[in-house]
């Protein structure tokens, strides 16, 4: 999924991304999608600004009261192992969410919280920076509304107490330096603020109600209706939408890696017997593995799970530019869905950086979900004027 350029059609008058920024969140996006990269210098992984569907905040105070949650990046606790044939793990979580009852409501919304650490230096003093921004969307059950997208970009402030005081110490400074400069864009200032900014939004209809994910094809809600919920009958709906991409101007792919992206349908509006029939599928495909449990950036217990091979990456961080990290997906042991994905944990320790924490991660928002509610014009936020193409 071109994440970058979903949200430009959603946002179109939004002040671009860096060239650099751009670089680094697809070179992300692509190893998160296809084969690791070999250890050795990486270019280091920016702020994502990908698409996804969420819901849109109608106060500042409302987004705060999710940006508590996530105000400090936290380590992870050590999962719990799965034993041998792990992925039997998915298969009972399928049978427990197939006898969900299927949700209602005349908007699916989705807000989706992107943060990054950063190491960083001001006046004699190194320590970390969380930036966090917010993505929301209310998608509409009928086309002909329309669709609510808004983008805010949160925080960027001292990571932990003990980055605070070392924040203090060195004077308390707006701007701050990263440690190494390896590039043009890496020797800009990193700014902090404390409180939301840089809010746009667009209201307008989809035409066709086609949805800005486009991971599995071109869909509308319509489409995830009609999903069966029989894993076998889901496998051959998703053969149809393979040799649709296939043929098609994108990059070949065989049909296995194709159903590793049937993940895409836990983050989506389907059926619970269609989120049970996915899990099914991904159970029996070989790049699936179930490490355990796990607690989320947000403090809400998970299972993790890795849908493609996600280890033997290296990411920049401080003075060192290769720190072995890995990239998993968490799930809810209740419902099945995406609690947070694209989540980077650090594989070993560095100066300012312990094994097992998050480095960064894309997590949706508690209040995600179906509701009758509608999206309010939200206060302190520019229009974009141009409908969604």
């Amino acid at each position: 999924m071109d994440e970058l350029s979903l949200l430009a059609r959603a946002l179109p008058d939004a002040s671009p991304p860096s060239a650099e920024v751009v670089d680094k969140a697809r070179l992300r996006l692509a190893a998160a999608q296809r084969k690791p990269v070999r250890p050795g210098r990486a270019h280091r992984r920016g702020v994502a600004w990908g698409w996804t569907l969420g819901a849109a905040a109608t106060t500042i105070a409302v987004v705060m009261a999710v940006v508590t949650l996530v105000s400090n990046m936290t380590v992870v606790p050590a999962p719990v192992l799965a034993p041998a044939g792990g992925n039997d793990a998915l298969l009972r979580l399928a049978d427990q969410i197939a006898k969900l009852p299927d949700e209602r409501g005349d908007y699916w919304r989705r807000p989706l919280l992107t943060n990054e650490l950063i190491r960083v230096r001001a006046g004699g003093e190194t320590f970390n920076v969380l930036s966090s921004s917010r993505i929301d969307l209310w998608q509409p059950r009928d086309p002909g509304d329309p669709v609510h997208a808004e983008q805010w970009q949160l925080f960027v402030r001292p990571a932990t107490e003990a980055d605070e005081r070392a924040w203090r110490a060195a004077g308390s400074p707006v701007t701050v330096q990263r440690p190494v400069c390896t590039g043009v864009g890496d020797c800009a200032k990193v700014r902090l603020r404390s409180k939301p900014s840089q809010c746009v939004y667009t209201r307008a209809a989809e035409p066709g109600g086609v949805l800005g994910d486009a991971r599995l094809g071109e869909l509308t809600l319509a489409d995830l209706s009609a999903l069966p919920g029989d894993a076998k009958q889901l496998r051959e709906k998703l053969r149809t939408y393979w040799k649709i991409r296939n043929d098609s101007r994108q990059p070949k792919v065989s049909f296995e890696e194709f159903l590793a992206t049937s993940a895409a349908l836990l983050e989506l509006p389907v059926k619970p017997s269609v989120r049970a029939a996915a899990l099914r599928l991904l159970a029996g495909l070989s790049t699936t593995k179930v490490r355990g449990s796990i607690t989320d950036p947000l403090g809400r217990a998970g299972i993790e799970v890795t849908f493609i091979k996600s280890e033997g990456f290296t990411a920049e961080f401080g003075t060192d530019d290769e720190v072995a990290q890995r990239y998993t997906t968490i799930l809810d042991p209740h419902t099945g869905t995406v609690l947070a994905t694209n989540v980077a944990i650090a594989a070993e320790s560095t100066e300012g950086l312990a094994k097992g924490t998050f480095m960064q991660y894309q997590a949706w928002a508690p209040e995600a979900g179906w509701t009758s509610e509608r999206p309010e014009r939200p206060r302190g936020c520019r229009l974009s004027d141009r409908p969604l193409p």
